[in-house]
């Protein structure tokens, strides 16, 4: 059985990632793909990890008719790259990196240059890095 392409939406433990997946289900819904959350918390987090946070984002993912997967591991880019490509993500949303930034997302890029990854920032705004045709590219886009 093959599985179907799909959209994942990379999110933390905040109650704010909520948009992350109202994004991720517009995408998915543009390619009519099935959307997947995963929620990467450090190792050391275990029984300290915000439940009510993730029960919250857990609840919005139902509501987006995603699965919502948790992981507890300190290497959060390399567990969300062997995600993705265990549920053959097609496009990854994530947040906008902090500052200093914690290189989650460049790591992502690096080890998946061929899957365009959707930055959403918190007032919404959508920043996209795309593969260029037949090869990776760091390539920014304006948002649409």
């Amino acid at each position: 059985m093959k599985m179907k392409a799909s959209v994942l939406v990379c999110v933390t433990g905040q109650r704010d990632c909520d948009r992350l997946i109202r994004i991720g289900k517009r995408l998915a819904q543009e390619i009519s793909a099935p959307l997947q959350v995963l929620c990467v918390q450090p190792s050391s987090a275990g029984y300290d990890a915000s439940c009510e946070e993730l029960e919250y984002l857990r609840q919005t993912a139902r509501d987006a008719s995603a699965e919502m997967t948790v992981y507890f591991n300190d290497e959060a880019a390399i567990i969300a790259a062997g995600f993705a490509k265990q549920i053959h993500a097609v496009h990854i949303v994530t947040g906008m990196a902090g500052t200093p930034s914690n290189g989650f997302i460049e790591m992502v890029h690096k080890l998946l240059p061929q899957i365009p990854i959707s930055m959403v920032a918190k007032d919404e705004t959508v920043y996209h890095i795309c593969p260029e045709e037949g090869e990776a590219a760091d390539t920014v886009t304006a948002p649409v």
